[in-house]
């Protein structure tokens, strides 16, 4: 590893030698960054806003009993029974947020803002310091007064209005859904936004809303994903009834973000293209090769962050080459300065007979973590079409979630397997579970993983 300070760099290939002569070969180069001493003891400003659903469906009983009145009501267009006992979701938001105000987990460096959306959106109160407890707290009450549609965009236009300006503070937009958004197209090019901003987006959904478009507004943002269900969490599900913690452990990493706004430059030689970036660890997150420099996110204290890029390369005769350079920038806000990695050479040596050599299984283990996602996706892609090829890519997802050990993510590939062994089909609930926890926290690999996916493999899963 680099000593150069603040932020130690080790660039990694998959492979040391690659074949000569040889047609669409793939290179999986692992980028590892880790904040030094100095930076991880650093604490960063924070600046998070709360993005709330409030549309009418967040009134729905998701947790204990609830016994009719005989009493109907009309909102929002549609008729709801009454009922009585039982919490609804927006009770339970309620219920977490005011426990999170009062948990002392913020400082005076700690910034909050609340925001609601349904078929509009309001600030119900800007960023302010997090230990005004009262004020906060006052915000939190409005949030059951409100019901309408579904129109995250509009909240998610204010958020970046709000943060855009903000400048050297570790920043996080947390979203709670639970429906369908009417604007998706303005909700991606928002993310997109925010991500250039800086700003990550944490995505909280329940009930029936679309799992791939938070999988985008993570992704694009280098953000956190949570499938929260309402009792009796499998796998990687969450149940909403532990959203006080779960929001609590997000806040304590958003606290641990001593590095961010991070981004990319890349440049390859003619012949080596840029596939894909990936961040596989300590979460999964696939970022869209939009414009140069990439934002890839932000890097927490005291542990690693490590991106997966994987390049094409076309045939050479053997050689020694450089076939690309790679440079960093980012943000250190609690030293309230700026950093960059100069561009370094990524140089591979290519020659005859290179089949048998040994690949880094560092390295491969957390190519093999990515695959899972793409086999996962395809996999719920075909299930009701092709439900015997999706249960083969489900099996192989479990095959290489085995021998990772991410006992998490094997629990909910098994309900997903058995459901379609059952019924043929995958409903939307798992769908969601499934996809939505390939995409969560990931497991840190180590040398005495084995490889055991070879050339063709590879090939397979990157769709090459």
């Amino acid at each position: 590893m680099s000593t150069e300070q603040p932020l130690l760099v080790s660039i990694t290939p998959h492979r040391e030698f690659l074949p000569a002569d040889t047609e669409q070969q793939k290179l999986f180069v692992m980028l590892k960054l880790k904040p030094t001493k100095i930076v991880s003891n650093s604490r960063p400003e924070t600046d998070i806003i709360l993005l709330i659903d409030t549309s009418g469906s967040m009134f729905e009983v998701v947790v204990g009993a609830a016994k009719p009145t005989g009493e109907t009501v009309f909102k929002d267009g549609n008729e709801y029974n009454v009922v009585t006992g039982g919490k609804t979701k927006i009770d339970l938001v309620m219920e977490s947020l005011t426990k999170l105000v009062n948990s002392n987990s913020f400082s005076s460096k700690d910034r909050l803002a609340l925001i609601q959306f349904d078929d509009q959106a309001s600030t119900l109160i800007g960023l302010t310091p997090a230990t005004e407890t009262q004020a906060i707290e006052q915000a939190i009450a409005q949030l059951d007064t409100f019901s309408g549609g579904t129109c995250l965009g509009r909240g998610m236009n204010l958020a970046l209005e709000m943060l855009y300006n903000q400048k050297m503070s570790a920043r996080r937009v947390l979203i709670f859904t639970d429906g369908q958004t009417f604007d998706e197209l303005e909700c991606q090019e928002l993310a997109e936004k925010l991500a250039t901003n800086g700003v990550g987006i944490t995505a909280l959904g329940v009930g029936d809303y679309n799992e791939d478009l938070l999988i985008k507004l993570s992704d694009v943002t280098a953000g956190n994903l949570y499938h929260l269900v309402g009792e009796n969490p499998i796998g990687t599900q969450v149940s909403i009834s532990n959203l006080p913690q779960t929001l609590f452990d997000e806040i304590q990493d958003i606290q641990q973000e001593v590095i961010n706004n991070i981004a990319l430059n890349i440049k390859t030689v003619k012949g080596v293209e840029l596939a894909k970036i990936t961040r596989v660890y300590p979460e999964q997150a696939d970022f869209p090769l939009i414009n140069q420099p990439y934002p890839i996110g932000s890097a927490k204290a005291n542990d690693e962050t490590i991106f997966i890029l994987e390049l094409n390369v076309e045939s050479r005769p053997t050689c020694k080459v450089r076939i690309a350079q790679i440079g960093l920038t980012y943000d250190i806000p609690g030293l309230n300065r700026r950093g960059e990695l100069p561009p370094q050479n990524l140089v591979v040596q290519f020659i005859t007979g290179a089949g048998g050599v040994q690949v880094d299984p560092e390295v491969m283990g957390y190519v093999q973590q990515s695959n899972i996602t793409t086999l996962v996706s395809n996999a719920t892609k075909i299930a009701d079409e092709n439900p015997d090829q999706a249960e083969q890519w489900l099996e192989t997802a479990r095959r290489l979630t085995v021998k990772i050990g991410n006992n998490a993510m094997l629990e909910s590939l098994d309900d997903g397997i058995d459901e379609l062994r059952k019924t043929r089909k995958i409903s939307a609930g798992t769908r969601k579970t499934v996809k939505m926890g390939a995409k969560g926290k990931t497991i840190k690999m180590n040398n005495d993983i084995n490889d055991e996916i070879d050339e063709d493999k590879i090939r397979e899963f990157s769709g090459t």
